[in-house]
């Protein structure tokens, strides 16, 4: 689901292989907070697979009733990622309405139960892990040929932004090019293009569209681009 190449183990962290194994890091960082396992905790996100890092793989793989050699190969990555199975499969299938629900889910599970347990409330987007994030717009990309995704999306809020520095006008110009702001008002759920016809990075969008600090497209999106940048994604 991450893209390796091949089973990632002890020993792994060139070129080729740091930023595979800086996502395990990440993931299980991430995972290690959430279920409050410290035994899963690799250390330091570097790109290194070292002691810590085999060390804590390990723990996480007899926790799920692998095999626990310390090496990443496809059953482990599934148990690492197994919450995104569904969403896998719809957008496998280019289910993208379903894929769409799915995935402000996912979001929403990921920021716990707040007073409105169906949509973000403010600072809640910047919370969302950086490995779900990560795993979320990967599988976007990878099932649109890069053509739906956070990763889409940011780059063309980070070019509307540049030339409208008013959030709600960039907000509004990013509409028009992803197909949300039509003949000077935001397009109705129901009227949301649930195929690859849609312009680029028009999916997915239920996430912003049931976000409590949402003043047109431009708060919900800014929100996300800062999160994903501080999560050095791309």
């Amino acid at each position: 689901m991450l893209g390796w190449k091949s089973i990632l183990k002890s020993g792994d962290g060139l070129a080729a292989a740091r930023q595979d194994v800086r996502e395990l890091q990440v993931r299980l960082i991430d995972l290690s907070k959430q279920s409050k396992r410290p035994d899963w905790h690799p250390g330091n996100p570097d790109g290194q697979f070292g002691p810590k890092t085999e060390t804590a793989v390990k723990a996480f793989q007899k926790d799920q009733n692998l095999v626990a050699d310390g090496q990443v190969g496809s059953l482990t990555v599934e148990a690492l990622y197994k919450n995104y199975a569904q969403l896998r499969d719809f957008l496998g299938a280019r289910q993208w309405q379903q894929a769409d629900e799915e995935t402000a889910k996912l979001m929403l599970k990921n920021v716990g139960p707040g007073e409105f347990a169906d949509s973000f409330e403010p600072g809640e987007i910047e919370q969302i892990p950086c490995s779900d994030l990560h795993a979320l717009d990967k599988l976007w990309l990878a099932s649109s040929g890069g053509h739906f995704g956070f990763s889409v999306q940011k780059r063309i809020w980070k070019s509307t932004i540049a030339t409208n520095p008013d959030v709600d006008d960039a907000g509004q110009r990013f509409g028009e090019i992803t197909g949300h702001f039509v003949d000077g008002e935001w397009i109705e759920y129901k009227r949301v293009t649930f195929n690859l016809s849609a312009l680029a990075g028009h999916l997915p969008t239920l996430w912003w569209r049931r976000s409590t600090v949402l003043a047109g497209f431009g708060r919900p999106v800014a929100s996300l681009v800062s999160r994903m940048d501080s999560c050095k994604l791309p």
